[in-house]
């Protein structure tokens, strides 16, 4: 037995069911929309990938993670800005982009300091 992170493909796993409910739901419902592939498409080819994730952990001890949140949420920020700039325009995607860089290397200087004051 393994002392690696156990249980990571859960929440995959139930949301790709869930979206396969509903896509199913909606292909039942439209009488064969086309949109009800949106809700299929994507979660059938995760499904396989969040069972695999679920029934064999990743190998190793406990992994040393940074213990302030705030790169994380910045990087989730700047994503989003870019994701939403697919429709607002370029520059929405630029400034996503910048705010995702920008917090990807604070997160880099967050954890390499963890790991410096822990010693490894």
């Amino acid at each position: 037995m393994n002392g690696g992170p156990k249980g990571g493909g859960g929440p995959l796993l139930a949301w790709s069911a869930i979206m396969v409910a509903l896509g199913a739901m909606l292909a039942i419902w439209s009488a064969g929309s086309a949109s009800a592939l949106l809700f299929l498409v994507g979660p059938v080819s995760l499904i396989p990938l969040a069972a695999f994730s679920r029934l064999c952990p990743a190998p190793g001890g406990p992994r040393l993670l940074a213990r302030v949140s705030v790169p994380v949420l910045v990087i989730a920020i700047g994503g989003a800005l870019a994701a939403i700039g697919l429709t607002g325009g370029l520059w929405l995607v630029l400034i996503g982009a910048e705010v995702g860089a920008f917090g990807l290397v604070w997160l880099i200087v967050e954890i390499t300091g963890e790991r410096r004051r822990a010693g490894r």
